[in-house]
């Protein structure tokens, strides 16, 4: 992720986009894809969602600041990109520093 050049709070967020399940002490790889509509087209979205623009998230609120630590939160607003989760909420947890 990158902050958007026109909005230091807005993070774009750039391939590989994952998706990963944790069992135990195991994680398991359950999508890897190379841009916003490859990973939308194998969760089964509309052609209208495969082609929305790259998802924005406003930042508002970030632990650890300039340095940042395993375990950190990050809480963002999908502003704009995919129509159906623009408004969402995400909670991101660093999973290394």
């Amino acid at each position: 992720a990158a902050p958007a050049a026109d909005d230091r709070r807005t993070l774009i967020v750039y391939p590989p986009f994952r998706f990963n399940a944790r069992v135990g002490t195991r994680t398991f790889k359950i999508v890897e894809a190379d841009s916003d509509a490859s990973f939308r087209a194998v969760n089964a979205r509309t052609a209208e969602a495969q082609a929305a623009p790259r998802n924005r998230y406003v930042q508002t609120y970030l632990e650890g600041g300039e340095t940042p630590r395993a375990g950190d939160l990050r809480i963002s607003v999908i502003a704009e990109g995919d129509p159906v989760i623009v408004g969402s909420v995400f909670v991101h947890q660093r999973t290394r520093s």
